[in-house]
């Protein structure tokens, strides 16, 4: 019993991650705090279950998370009001900009090369030091490997929404920084090993 535990305090700790990036959403300004705190819930419930069942565990997290996040998708579009204002604008959330505003490409472009380039090589160091860490601690080759493949689009998922959260690009690049430095001992740890 004391092992269903874990599965079902993974599913717990996923769905609670939810619950609290919603109400971190719905805040009128960007709350940091809540947002991590809502981010490590998922990922301890993930925790949890993979201590319980591995790879299926997380699935099971990761299927609870997902039908909490349907959930209240489906309240939101329920409560929320019927749009009374005229014509939207054809702005399509800042992509276009108005006829009188610049394109500023070069700002765009800078800023998907460091969400998707740049954090994508950061988290596969990241993953790389997670499967020398697993290999350290004993685990057998695939499951490292496994875990390695699991936390790469985990580690680029919350590195790229913790970068676009970012107001400034100094922030973003010092937040680059920290995160290549847990790769470099990652990739470290991969050579000696």
């Amino acid at each position: 019993m004391a092992a269903e535990l874990l599965l079902m305090g993974g599913a717990a700790a996923s769905v609670a991650g939810v619950a609290v990036l919603r109400l971190a959403w719905a805040r009128p300004r960007r709350s940091m705090s809540l947002n991590s705190v809502g981010w490590v819930a998922i990922l301890l419930g993930c925790v949890l279950a993979a201590l319980h069942s591995g790879a299926w565990g997380i699935s099971l997290a990761a299927m609870a998370a997902m039908a909490a996040a349907l959930l209240c998708l489906g309240q939101a579009g329920l409560v929320a009001p019927a749009g009374t204002v005229g014509r939207a604008s054809n702005r399509r959330v800042r992509m276009l900009p108005e006829a009188d505003e610049p394109l500023q490409l070069g700002r765009r472009i800078v800023t998907f090369l460091i969400v998707s380039v740049a954090a994508a090589l950061i988290s596969t160091g990241i993953a790389v030091g997670l499967r020398a860490l697993g290999l350290f601690a004993g685990m057998g080759e695939a499951d490292a490997n496994v875990l390695a493949l699991a936390a790469m689009p985990l580690a680029w998922t919350i590195l790229g929404y913790a970068l676009l959260m970012e107001n400034t690009r100094r922030a973003q690049i010092k937040m680059l920084l920290i995160w290549a430095a847990l790769a470099a001992i990652g990739l470290i740890l991969e050579v000696i090993g």
